[in-house]
């Protein structure tokens, strides 16, 4: 598994430990034997294995809402009383 983890840390350009603590580790490694870097990159930043979402956490654990620093929509609720507090603005 670690041959696994460090070939999906070399390709998403994500540490071990954070592909570690997606807790999906096995299940993708499971999925991905024999498949292309491509494929294991897309398996991780969407969750998606050729066009199936193994479960819900692969879908709120994908690289991509990470890189973006947002939680994947459906996977979080603004909390209670967020309609009072206004937007951040960027500062970009």
């Amino acid at each position: 598994m670690d041959a696994f983890v460090e070939l999906s840390a070399e390709l998403t350009g994500f540490s071990a430990e954070e592909l570690r603590s997606t807790g999906l580790v096995e299940q993708y490694r499971a999925l991905a034997q024999g498949a292309s870097e491509a494929d294991i990159i897309e398996l991780w930043y969407t969750g998606v294995w050729r066009g199936v979402v193994p479960s819900a956490r692969a879908y709120a654990e994908g690289l991509a809402w990470k890189a973006v620093g947002v939680a994947a929509p459906g996977t979080s609720a603004p909390g209670f009383g967020s309609w009072e507090r206004r937007p951040r603005r960027s500062t970009s």
